[in-house]
């Protein structure tokens, strides 16, 4: 560090002002909220009425929320749907998309009236009525001289205000100035006080303040009429129309449903609130650059009551004009615009979360939901999230640089955004169902706080190490550069962070035998779910498949310490960073201090050696699992998730060791860039040894060959880019966890510096083009896995989901056994299930069973006497198989066991004899052997017939018991 004793001031306008992207943040809020709460208005205006399907489904209406009762959903995921399509079928989308529209229409209606309606409200007059001497017009066109405005606005007066300020309103092109009817009493004894309003409020027209405040205040307004207000009326009207038990069985959606209106209150107000009390201090220093002596002319407001601290800070944060000691310090010392506040960070994490959500109820509901949309969807909360925090955290940065104070960590801010997240989270359930508040558990808002505070600390960290090796005169392109990497990371994060919400209801249902089900399919032809390498794998499947959900993930990962890597690659300036010089507006310049970046050879001698050691991990896997001969299918079975497990294993001990040697100079940003270029070269081994199998003998495991079979076919579809993508992030995570670990050493065996002496780095040697040699093979590698994975993983990652694969594996998983439910509540679900389709099913199995029966056919006279009883049975063997399909997924199984095993068994039935059947009549000529083959198949449908009249009776005596037809 460079230090000196003075501090210079600081540019306020340095990197931006940053409250623009906070008034876009409140429109993004109000107008994804705006779709996502009208939904279920309108779904209501349609009389619909989906809880018949539910119960359907085998779901208890009354417990319809917790994760086993999703996912028993999911398990019939076909049938609900054409139900819900029939019984209560969705709103046209456009009739949603098009809110947004109106609201947008009606904001900018409301906007261009807001300036006549004051004017007409508070009865102001032209100032030409009363400055009849031109005096304060003198002033005014004076002050818009030294503003640098190209035309002198238009000025009011509102008489009726006594106060001596003045107010700007309207919009950027035509602003209009309303001077209180004070103000312009005092302009012959106080013409100083007068100018000094006028080139305040100037200074916002100067900032171009007025259209996004008023567009903002009009966009509210409209959405408080076309949205809060019918939502309030038709979440009170469903809540007052709620049976004791349903309210008390669904109170967290209840309760969030009720919230949710006053959360999106309070969230706009607070941060419109924060914005203006900023744009309010980047005014007065505007105006105090132009002359105006506002030490002087700021006034301290009256007086108010005295309460507790806490409530005297709501208060305050509650209030648009900041307070005037704040006003006064500001003009001395901008340091409120640059401070990190924990309000305003808070208040993004929700928003951020918010918007998110909004946008995938839409999307959810309307079922389109591929990888690249939910990845699309979360670009819109991470752009907010990091042009709000991340500028203010390089604007942080910026100023401790330039002033010599110590600079952020980051930790702090972090915590607030992952609180931030974390609230919203828990507001808006995140997977979880109508009963459930949360079904993360501590753990998963722990994760989330935690990635939050990763986050900003990543952000810090590398805008600490670009202000020292930026050259450039402006800051704004390494700003730019970490934000567009930062935007990638945290659209990665929104979207893993959804999908393990959604999956989360099947993971936690699911159980460890299922997980281990799960690696079977991963993996076909292992059979052994007790093997060592299922157990171990099924701990990580979440992780794993939720990993493919987003096409960014290695990019993300790549973005992480390539932009350090770039910084370090650059080395430190010769003497003081350019862009120093232009942020400093007055003051001593050698106080500034910034950071001497540590030599990128300490990142990445430990990463080449760690990517070599890697290499040879690998070699000794395939070495240890070398068998001599040609082995199973590559990838597949126990022997491809053995060849998998062992090379993980492998890379994760070379990575723990690569971090620890990396983290003793305690740099978190050189741990990272180490451990990612040892496991990019690590996987690059990996894929290549993996592809070349067979060329040397000693080290062959599937092939006894050699040849280039590419490892990205060898595996089965994904399992390469889940492999690749776990073990990118153990590499941050190893980097998280080794990076204190000498700090912790050291703090334990008591080793301490010796007092007076400052730890020193060597300055680099190496000359500019061996730093970027050095690094260019790692980039090109990681830039190469970037850009491959999602071309690889296309077809999965752009297709919309196989709801019907997606229902078969979950029903595997449960079973066929219904939750628990009371018989009253058993009896409503048969009937429903009975009344949405069984009945037709059923009596059809019966009708064509029984037609069966009664055609007879034989095989020793001519074939065409017996063609219209083969023609017959033809029909009724392909109506029966068209039955069956309705079982094998298509219709809903029966609320009942006992009942649904003998569905189950007729479908099991109708299905072998209907094909039985079909080859039998079709064939040529129809002789002993095909004759046979129809009676094995009419004994089949007949016992199919027999297990239909079973589940016809067992329905019939349930209805019945419980009081309803039966027919």
């Amino acid at each position: 560090m460079n230090t000196v004793s003075a501090r210079p001031r600081i540019d306020e306008r340095a990197l931006g002002a940053g409250t623009t992207i906070r008034f876009v943040m409140l429109v993004l809020l109000m107008l994804a909220a705006g779709g996502a709460m009208i939904l279920p208005v309108v779904r209501t205006l349609h009389a619909a009425d989906g809880v018949d399907c539910l119960l359907a489904a085998g779901l208890d209406p009354n417990r319809a929320g917790d994760a086993a009762a999703m996912t028993r959903v999911a398990a019939q995921w076909i049938p609900f749907w054409a139900c819900m399509d029939q019984s209560a079928p969705l709103p046209p989308w456009w009739q949603i998309a098009v809110l947004p529209v109106l609201l947008m229409v009606a904001a900018a209606l409301l906007f261009l009236l807001l300036p006549a309606w004051k004017i007409r409200r508070r009865r102001l007059v032209a100032l030409h009525t009363l400055d009849t001497d031109g005096s304060v017009l003198r002033l005014v066109e004076e002050a818009a001289g030294a503003a640098g405005l190209a035309r002198v606005p238009r000025v009011v007066v509102d008489r009726a205000a006594p106060t001596t300020g003045a107010v700007v309103f309207g919009r950027n092109r035509r602003p209009i100035i309303s001077l209180h009817g004070g103000l312009l009493a005092c302009r012959g004894t106080d013409p100083g006080h007068v100018r000094t309003v006028l080139l305040h409020e100037l200074a916002h027209i100067a900032n171009r303040d007025v259209t996004v405040t008023y567009g903002t205040v009009a966009l509210w307004r409209a959405f408080c009429t076309l949205v809060l207000l019918p939502y309030l009326l038709w979440s009170t009207f469903q809540f007052s129309t709620l049976a004791p038990p349903t309210w008390l069985a669904t109170a967290p959606y209840q309760i969030r449903t009720l919230l949710l209106p006053l959360l999106l209150v309070a969230l706009v107000h607070l941060a419109r609130a924060d914005v203006l009390r900023a744009r309010e201090i980047h005014a007065d220093l505007a105006a105090a650059r132009w002359g105006a002596d506002l030490h002087r002319s700021i006034t301290a407001a009256p007086s108010l009551r005295k309460l507790r601290p806490v409530a005297d800070s709501l208060r305050e944060q509650w209030s648009t004009h900041p307070q005037a000691q704040v006003r006064r310090s500001a003009l001395d010392d901008p340091s409120p615009l640059f401070g990190l506040r924990p309000l305003p960070i808070l208040l993004t994490g929700v928003s951020a979360v918010l918007i998110h959500s909004h946008l995938l109820t839409y999307l959810g509901t309307y079922r389109r939901m591929s990888s690249w949309i939910s990845q699309g969807a979360a670009f819109v909360p991470a752009l907010l999230v990091c042009g709000v925090i991340g500028t203010a955290l390089w604007r942080s940065v910026a100023y401790a640089v330039v002033t010599g104070r110590p600079a952020p960590s980051g930790v702090r801010t972090g915590l607030w955004l992952g609180a931030g997240l974390g609230t919203g989270a828990l507001f808006i359930g995140l997977g979880a169902g109508a009963s459930q508040w949360w079904i993360g558990g501590l753990a998963g808002l722990l994760l989330i706080v935690a990635a939050g505070t990763a986050f900003a600390v990543w952000v810090t960290r590398c805008a600490r190490l670009w202000a020292g090796t930026w050259r450039g005169s402006s800051l704004r392109p390494a700003l730019v550069l970490c934000l567009a990497a930062g935007f990638v990371v945290a659209s990665v994060w929104f979207t893993w962070q959804t999908t393990q919400g959604i999956y989360g209801l099947f993971w936690q249902t699911a159980g460890t035998t299922g997980l281990r089900q799960t690696v079977l399919r991963m993996f076909p032809g292992a059979t052994d779910t007790g093997h060592p390498a299922v157990a171990a794998t099924a701990v990580v499947v979440p992780l794993l498949l939720t990993s493919l959900n987003s096409p960014l993930f290695t990019a993300a990962a790549a973005a992480t310490w390539l932009l350090p890597a770039l910084a370090l690659a650059l080395g430190p300036t010769v003497g003081r960073p350019r862009w120093l010089a232009r942020a400093r507006l007055d003051g001593d310049p050698s106080t500034a201090r910034w950071e001497t970046p540590p030599p990128l050879r300490l990142a990445l001698v430990p990463g080449l050696v760690g990517g070599t050691g890697c290499w040879l991990a690998v070699v000794g896997v395939l070495a240890y699992l070398h068998t001599g001969q040609a082995g199973p299918t590559p990838g597949n079975g126990i022997e491809g998730l053995r060849y998998l497990a062992f090379t993980f294993v492998a890379l994760t001990g070379t990575l723990a060791v690569t971090a620890m040697w990396a983290s003793r100079g305690r740099h978190l940003l050189v741990t990272l860039i180490a451990t990612q270029t040892a496991a990019t070269l690590g996987l690059a081994g990996t894929v290549v040894l993996m592809s070349v199998d067979g060329c040397a003998s000693r080290l062959s495991v599937w092939n006894t060959d050699c040849g280039w079979r590419p490892a990205w076919r060898a595996l089965p579809d994904g399992n390469l880019g889940a492999f690749v993508n776990i073990t990118l992030l153990l590499a941050a995570l190893v980097t998280l966890l080794a990076t204190p670990l000498p700090a912790v050493v050291s703090a334990v065996l008591r080793r301490q510096a010796q007092p007076g002496r400052a730890e020193r780095r060597r300055p680099s040697r190496s000359r500019p083009i061996v730093r970027w040699s050095a690094l260019g093979l790692p980039t090109a590698l990681v830039l190469t896995l970037a850009v491959a994975e999602p071309l690889t993983m296309a077809k999965y990652q752009t297709s919309l989901p196989d709801y019907a694969a997606g229902q078969r594996t979950i029903q595997q998983l449960l079973g066929d056994a219904p939750p628990p439910t009371s018989p009253q509540t058993r009896a409503r679900q048969v009937r429903a299930w009975y009344r949405h389709g069984g009945k037709y099913l059923l009596g059809s199995a019966l009708a064509a069973t029984d037609q069966l029966r009664t055609v007879e056919v034989g095989f020793d006279a001519e074939q065409a006497e017996y063609a219209p009883e083969l023609a017959r049975i033809r029909s009724l063997c392909v109506q029966l198989g068209t039955l069956a399909a309705w079982e094998d997924g298509y219709y809903f199984r029966v609320p009942d066991a006992e009942t649904q095993a003998d569905w189950h068994e007729f479908g099991r039935f109708a299905r072998d004899g209907s094909r039985k059947c079909l080859s039998a009549v079709d064939r040529q000529p129809f002789d002993a052997n095909a004759f046979i083959g129809l009676a094995s198949a009419r004994f089949d449908l007949d016992v199919a017939g027999s297990y239909a009249t079973s589940a016809t009776n067992s329905i019939t005596d349930i209805l019945t018991k419980a009081g309803y037809q039966a027919s």
